[in-house]
């Protein structure tokens, strides 16, 4: 008798609980359409209780977190604001993303995470003929375009990072500038007329490459406080390579061949481009604790002295392996 008295009582629960989530889930989104004076609702999908809601008072779009439910046969419903209805179309923040696309008028802005940043959509212009989200190396990039022409901003600063120049999004470089860095970036791309500025990611120093936009040449400089403005490498490049940790010499670009500019934080003002660009490609030695650099000139490879341009042996090797040992004397400094 008490196991049948139990039994009963567990199934008079279970049936009271049942009825109890059965009645919280009959809550239909037209009653939350009417109660929030909307016109339309789309939950957004793997959220729990956020939905994109189109109010009437604005005709707009905005996101906001909903928890209704039918207690008894009376309806509760609870809301808070997310996202202003402000934007005719408005996106959410997939994978972790760090901001979304909204749109209005015809134009797209970039939308941070609200639960972030609390005044995110304040900081929203929608000013871009389209954005793309890229994903690289455990970061975003916001791709935007502009009279046809596709550049980078940084989501958090909305500066740009690289000016429209470029007709196809996957041909626009993705570079990252850290909070530390972005009034330096700011002033000297400013001061330098450049179009694409970048940082050498290995190096706190200030070190970067500017591309400068009426040219199109690189050059490479150093800013510590955006205010003096240092040049490492004049502009009269295609492209350039950073130095490396204590290198003497890095190489730059002209007509799709190699020469070498040496450091100035080696040679200070005598810093100059010591080897034409003449060669097709090169590798770093080092012998007897001295650099030694490799050549490759018309398909053969050979010895040159990266502080004088001197050639030193014979371009007569098909690989790099294949050269004699850099027997030739090596100076590291320059004669008064």
């Amino acid at each position: 008798m008490k196991k049948l008295f139990k039994i009963s009582l567990l199934l008079l629960f279970y049936f009271l609980f049942s009825s109890v989530a059965t009645a919280q889930s009959e809550v239909s989104d037209k009653q939350i359409i009417k109660y929030l004076k909307a016109k339309k609702l789309e939950w957004i999908a793997g959220e729990n209780n956020l939905a994109k809601v189109y109010m009437k008072s604005t005709k707009k779009w905005g996101v906001y977190e909903i928890n209704a439910y039918n207690d008894f046969e009376e309806v509760a419903i609870h809301f808070e604001e997310i996202v202003p209805a402000k934007f005719d179309s408005i996106g959410w923040f997939k994978n972790m993303q760090p901001f979304t696309i909204v749109k209005n008028k015809k134009k797209y802005g970039i939308l941070i995470n609200p639960y972030e940043i609390h005044d995110a959509s304040e900081k929203v212009q929608c000013k871009y003929d389209a954005i793309t989200i890229k994903e690289a190396d455990e970061r975003y990039y916001a791709l935007v375009k502009e009279e046809n022409l596709w550049g980078l901003v940084d989501w958090f600063e909305g500066i740009y990072l690289v000016d429209p120049s470029f007709e196809n999004p996957e041909d626009v470089p993705l570079l990252w500038v850290e909070s530390w860095a972005i009034d330096t970036f700011k002033a000297s791309k400013k001061k330098l007329k450049a179009d694409i500025l970048t940082f050498d990611a290995g190096n706190g120093d200030g070190v970067f490459k500017a591309r400068i936009k009426k040219t199109k040449k690189w050059g490479m400089y150093q800013s510590l406080d955006s205010e003096k403005l240092t040049t490492l490498v004049p502009a009269n490049y295609d492209s350039i390579a950073f130095f490396p940790f204590n290198g003497k010499y890095t190489a730059v670009y002209k007509n799709e061949k190699v020469g070498f500019y040496l450091s100035y934080w080696s040679y200070g003002e005598k810093a100059k481009q010591s080897v034409p660009c003449i060669y097709e490609d090169y590798k770093r030695y080092e012998a007897a604790g001295i650099p030694k650099l490799a050549v490759k000139k018309n398909e053969k490879w050979g010895w040159v002295d990266w502080l004088t341009g001197e050639e030193k042996s014979e371009f007569k090797y098909d690989k790099p392996n294949d050269l004699p040992y850099p027997y030739y004397k090596q100076e590291t400094w320059i004669e008064e």
